[in-house]
């Protein structure tokens, strides 16, 4: 288990400062009670390994909300500039609860070779091949970015189907069934949608934690943006990737990201 988990940090060590980081939501539980008050942090981290933990900031949050089956609330609006956890939610009813969050752009640019890394990394090989024929990887990599966070939580034992909703996030990953109702040594499948369409070819990344231990899947979505996860083992899951593409009509950057984090679990 240790040598798996310092594996995991020398690869942190290789690409810290070579990328954004990841942002993921991360409730102090994903199987709360009905009656239960829960904090929910913003992670900053690679590969499931936290680093930070963020505040909340209202400049950049363009939309946080705790949704179920019948109503939204807008945690934007309650949560506090500075705040850490960013947000404490209890909850009215049993069934499927939704975190989102959509982050605003911000921007980031690196040296050539850190660049051309960070785009292997995160198995970006369309851009990698199209700086390649461009002759433009002696260049810096100008970025633009945003981020589009969920988290599903299963409260009290009551299922519905609160977990089929989409929130329109400009890149998405949608599960195909409850991850709530799965079981360790099964698998969920995932859609990834860019601007509501599937996204083909793109490359995913699954991490499941226990305790120290961190283990990593390498995944494609196939034509239709399906990726199959394995569920290993009772736990937390993160399911996160990076989409990528020329930018146009914005002077301070050449490329644009989104990045989508998913957090769930599983008993």
């Amino acid at each position: 288990m240790r040598r798996e988990l310092s594996a995991s940090i020398l690869v942190l060590s290789l690409v810290s400062g070579v990328q954004a980081h990841d942002y993921w939501l991360q409730p102090e539980t994903f199987f709360p009670a009905a009656e239960a008050k829960v904090a929910v942090r913003l992670l900053v981290g690679d590969d499931f390994i936290t680093e930070l933990e963020r505040p909340f900031q209202k400049k950049p949050t363009l939309r946080f909300e705790l949704v179920s089956k019948t109503k939204s609330l807008n945690l934007a609006a309650t949560s506090q500039e500075g705040a850490k956890p960013v947000a404490e939610v209890s909850f009215s009813a049993a069934g499927s609860h939704w975190l989102v969050m959509d982050r605003d752009v911000a921007y980031l640019t690196l040296e050539p070779a850190k660049f051309n890394a960070y785009l292997k990394e995160e198995g970006l090989d369309a851009v990698l091949k199209e700086r390649q024929q461009a002759k433009e990887t002696e260049k810096q990599g100008r970025e633009r970015y945003a981020r589009h966070l969920k988290a599903l939580l299963q409260v009290g034992a009551t299922a519905d189907d609160a977990w089929q909703k989409s929130f329109g996030q400009k890149l998405e990953i949608a599960p195909l069934a409850n991850p709530a109702a799965r079981k360790p040594g099964e698998t969920l499948t995932v859609k990834v949608l860019f601007e509501g369409k599937p996204l083909t070819g793109a490359a995913l990344f699954a991490s499941y934690r226990a305790g120290e231990f961190i283990k990593k899947q390498h995944l494609r979505t196939d034509k239709e943006g399906h990726a199959v996860v394995r569920l290993e083992a009772a736990g937390p899951y993160l399911v996160r990737l990076v989409h990528m593409r020329r930018c146009t009509g914005d002077p301070k950057a050449d490329w644009e990201s989104f990045w989508s984090a998913f957090s769930f679990a599983v008993k």
